[in-house]
């Protein structure tokens, strides 16, 4: 077989054109050093007795321009910046009002990254590992920064909920 430095210049225009058929129109370069990997990756897999590797690249490319894309999507959906400046706590309907106004006195002794992490957590449900991608930080360090929260809140907590 070929280099890889071969097949990559041979293999470029169908890189190309897997792009334009996944429609990409923003950050070309990321998918193109995406399907560059794909076609790596199936440069180093292929076996030739399972038959020719032009439509075997193809699928392994296309494959991941649509993975990539996928995770693209997910990643924007699920990390969206919040557009109010203004941080509202939204709590269950269920919880008397009382109760609730003690909880969001709780919460507003806090700064509002603070808030805004722990509604991330307990609210919306987010994994430590997610959270770790949203704040750029390692799981050890929010899983330690939950408990200086929670020792914070215990220690302001003058009101028995």
């Amino acid at each position: 077989m070929y280099h890889f430095e071969e097949i990559l210049t041979r293999f470029e225009p169908m890189i190309s054109a897997a792009i334009r058929k996944c429609k990409i129109y923003k950050n070309h370069e990321h998918y193109r050093q995406t399907a560059r990997i794909a076609l790596w990756q199936a440069w180093q897999k292929y076996d030739s007795r399972q038959g020719d590797f032009t439509p075997y690249a193809y699928r392994c490319i296309h494959g991941s321009i649509l993975d990539e894309l996928k995770r693209e999507i997910r990643y924007e959906t699920h990390y969206k910046p919040e557009e109010d400046s203004q941080l509202e706590i939204h709590l269950p309907m269920e919880l008397d009002n009382e109760i609730a106004s003690k909880l969001e006195g709780l919460l507003n002794i806090l700064e509002e990254q603070d808030q805004q992490f722990l509604i991330d957590y307990y609210i919306r449900g987010f994994s430590y590992e997610e959270l770790s991608v949203k704040y750029g930080t390692s799981i050890v360090a929010l899983k330690r920064r939950r408990g200086r929260i929670i020792k914070r809140v215990r220690e302001n907590n003058t009101v028995k909920i």
